[in-house]
C-alpha cells in the first residue's frame, strides 16, 4: 500500500545532522521522508555551525523564490517517482528558513499540508526598513494547502505580532492556518543542539504536527 511523504526543509544552516534526525523520525512514524539541499548550488554537503550566521545568511541571499520553488519541486518529483508513495498525499515541514520555504510549498499544487516552524521572511523582521519586501503579500491568495504553524514568544526575528498578522490575512482570504504560539520559547525551539532548544514547545509540537500530517495526507 502506498504511504504518504513529507519533504524535510533545512533551516538556514544546510541539511544537518538535526534535518537527518528530522527526517528519520517521519520515516519512524511511517512517512517517506526527503531532505534536499537547498544549498546544493554551492556544492554538496553544505553544513555551517551555527556561531556562523552571516556565512548562513550569505548562501540564503544566492537563493532565489524561483530557485526555492524548482527545488520544492524537484523533490516532489523524486518522491513522486517512488510507486510505494501515495503521489497524491505529500505534505511540507521546514524551521526557520525552511519554514519559510515550506509556506511557500502551501502554495504549490503538489503538496497537501504544510507545517511551519518560525519561519523568517514571510513577513519582515522588526529591523527591517519600511521598504522591505513582504512575501505574505505577493503569495497569500495562492496558498492552496492547510498551514499548520509553531512559534515562540522569544523570537527576536518573528514578534508575535507577525504572527498574529500571517493569521488575520489567512483567514480572511478564506485559507485554513493554525497556530501554535509558545510562551518563553525563541528561534530555533525545536532544535536539539541549539542553545535556543526549547525542551516543552518541541515535545508539543511534534505530536501536533504528525496529527496535522495524520489528518491530512490521507
Amino acid at each position: 500500500m502506498a504511504r504518504g511523504a513529507v519533504v524535510v526543509i533545512q533551516e538556514i544552516f544546510g541539511v544537518n545532522n538535526d534535518v537527518r534526525s528530522i527526517a528519520d523520525r517521519f520515516a519512524d512514524a511511517g512517512y517517506f521522508a526527503a531532505a534536499p539541499e537547498m544549498f546544493h548550488r554551492s556544492g554538496k554537503g553544505v553544513d555551517i555551525p551555527f556561531s556562523e550566521m552571516q556565512a548562513a545568511f550569505a548562501e540564503r541571499g544566492k537563493l532565489s523564490n524561483d530557485d526555492i520553488a524548482a527545488d520544492v519541486q524537484a523533490t516532489i518529483d523524486y518522491l513522486r517517482s517512488n510507486p510505494d508513495v501515495d503521489a497524491d498525499n505529500i505534505g511540507i515541514v521546514g524551521f526557520c528558513f525552511g519554514g519559510m520555504v515550506s509556506y511557500l510549498g502551501s502554495t504549490m499544487d503538489g503538496i497537501k499540508a504544510a507545517a511551519v516552524y518560525y519561519g523568517g521572511g514571510i513577513l519582515p523582521r522588526p529591523d527591517s526598513p519600511p521598504d522591505a519586501p513582504r512575501l505574505l503579500d505577493d503569495t497569500a491568495d495562492a496558498v492552496q494547502a492547510p498551514i499548520i504553524g509553531f512559534w515562540g514568544t522569544e523570537d527576536g526575528g518573528i514578534p508575535v505580532s507577525n504572527v498574529e498578522e500571517i493569521e488575520r490575512v489567512l483567514k480572511e482570504k478564506g485559507k485554513s492556518i493554525e497556530n501554535h504560539i509558545y510562551e518563553g520559547a525563541g528561534h530555533g525551539f525545536f532544535c536539539t543542539e541549539r542553545g535556543s532548544y526549547h525542551a516543552e514547545a518541541s515535545a508539543d509540537s511534534w505530536p501536533k504536527t504528525l496529527a496535522f500530517f495524520g489528518e491530512h495526507l490521507k
